[in-house]
């Protein structure tokens, strides 16, 4: 592959990697600081980062991907503490796909201003890189100074009434119950290929495009169609939530994400993502073609959106009263995946790395179902209880 692709894929190695070490403190992080202030400061690895490419040292951008990847899963988990404490009742699908919407609408914002950078080119000079930079540099701040606007969630005070009667280890104790749980074994295959995912369409799949199409437009391109795809989900699958359950959301997001990768088989060389030097050689089944390999793109981030806002909603309302450490488990689980899938996949071709989602797909799904039908008929049988109550009275 080019080497820029190659340098951003191995750009992600730290990342996923300190964020995977980092994990088990989270819970003790939002536990010191509480979420909102955990959510500004978890942000400034990311600022940082982004202004460290404008001039780009090997030192300097290696050293902020360290701390991005500890500032990372600090931010994911206390953004699932922020949702499930704010979501009352039967509203955290509706106000999980509002979350995963806004946030992949950056996916889509930043990717389409760099699209129009790029134009026809095939090299990134200088002047453009300094633009990008300089302007997803000023969002990324003006976003983290919104966090610190954040009101306290309706039962703030009855969980810094709890905090107070806990210690600093008590996070800990409760991430390692929450782990060995049996609801959360339901839902470790559902992680396991989120992070799969996670790695496929924030770092492969565009690898893959560059390996195989010139115009680095075209990268751009691909980051937007994942993100159009990723923002229509959230609010297509926080609706269909009510309708069609959590059930029907991860059966439908798995046929999509099947058709994603069914499409990337067909059209992409087997060795788009293991030529470090040269573009791809191997011939596919069907000639390469950049609108099916766009509306992969797009299938990849809807389908992996209904996993997301499925799971997300779903530990908000198993753990509602404690929400951090399971949130903190979901992410620990997610980085070692992803971390295995960076290993993997520079050196596996790409049809294996497609099966691996593919199964790996269709057993989270088929679990996650299994627990959501449970989970239904408790709820089904405390209600019988409470109707059978007056009338033995």
């Amino acid at each position: 592959m080019p080497s820029f692709l190659n340098d951003f894929a191995m750009l992600q190695n730290p990342i996923y990697v300190v964020n995977l070490y980092n994990n088990p403190h989270i819970s003790q992080s939002l536990f010191i600081s509480g979420s909102r202030m955990s959510l500004f400061l978890s942000v400034i690895p990311n600022v940082a980062f982004i202004f460290s490419l404008y001039e780009p040292y090997q030192w300097s951008v290696y050293l902020l991907s360290v701390l991005l990847g500890l500032g990372g899963g600090v931010l994911w988990t206390a953004n699932g503490e922020v949702i499930a404490q704010n979501s009352p009742g039967d509203t955290k699908p509706r106000n999980t796909g509002i979350f995963w919407s806004w946030f992949q609408l950056s996916c889509l914002v930043g990717n389409t201003f760099l699209y129009f950078q790029l134009g026809d080119t095939e090299t990134i000079t200088d002047e453009t890189r300094h633009i990008v930079f300089l302007v997803l540099g000023g969002f990324s701040t003006a976003g983290m100074l919104v966090f610190l606007l954040l009101k306290k969630p309706p039962r703030a005070a009855d969980s810094e009434e709890i905090r107070e009667h806990q210690t600093i280890l008590q996070p800990i104790k409760d991430g390692l119950r929450y782990a060995v749980s049996r609801k959360m074994a339901f839902l470790y295959p559902s992680f396991v290929f989120t992070g799969l995912s996670m790695n496929f369409w924030s770092t492969m799949l565009i690898v893959c495009v560059g390996n195989v199409f010139a115009k680095r437009k075209y990268l751009a391109l691909t980051g937007v169609c994942v993100g159009l795809g990723a923002v229509t989900g959230g609010f297509l699958w926080s609706s269909l939530t009510y309708k069609i359950g959590r059930r029907g959301v991860l059966i439908c997001s798995t046929l999509i994400c099947l058709t994603c990768y069914t499409l990337v088989f067909l059209t992409l060389p087997f060795d788009a993502a293991t030529t470090p030097e040269t573009r791809a050689q191997d011939t596919p089944l069907f000639p390469s073609n950049i609108y099916l390999a766009l509306l992969a793109a797009f299938l990849e981030g809807l389908g992996d959106g209904g996993f997301n806002v499925s799971l997300i909603s779903t530990l908000g309302a198993l753990y509602e009263s404690n929400p951090a450490p399971a949130f903190a488990v979901f992410k620990f689980v997610q980085g070692i995946l992803a971390t295995a899938a960076f290993l993997y996949c520079g050196v596996l071709l790409l049809p294996f790395q497609l099966l691996l989602l593919a199964v790996t797909c269709v057993v989270g799904s088929v679990v996650f179902c299994v627990l959501d039908g449970v989970q239904d008929r408790q709820v089904d049988s405390s209600q019988e209880e409470e109707d059978v109550e007056p009338i033995n009275a």
